[in-house]
């Protein structure tokens, strides 16, 4: 058995990105969006500051999104470099 490596899961932009465009109902993304602020406690707003990479998520809210999606935090959002 191989072990995982940081190829091997999607960063949280990513999971962002491949949501499918505005339906009918409620858009896709926005769902997404308004989930992670409901299940991380944050607003709207940081979450979207996640996604664009100008804020990072603390480490509760991290341990939490982990659990969520179950991937870990250092593949949701990895160090620029």
């Amino acid at each position: 058995m191989s072990e995982l490596t940081e190829k091997d899961y999607p960063t949280f932009t990513q999971m962002y990105k491949s949501l499918p465009e505005r339906s009918s109902i409620k858009a896709p993304k926005t769902e997404f969006v308004e989930k992670v602020a409901k299940i991380t406690k944050k607003s709207v707003k940081t979450v979207r500051c996640w996604i664009a990479g100008t804020q990072k998520p603390d480490a509760l809210a991290q341990s939490v999104l982990e659990k969520e999606f179950k991937v870990p935090a250092k593949y949701l959002f990895p160090e620029v470099s």
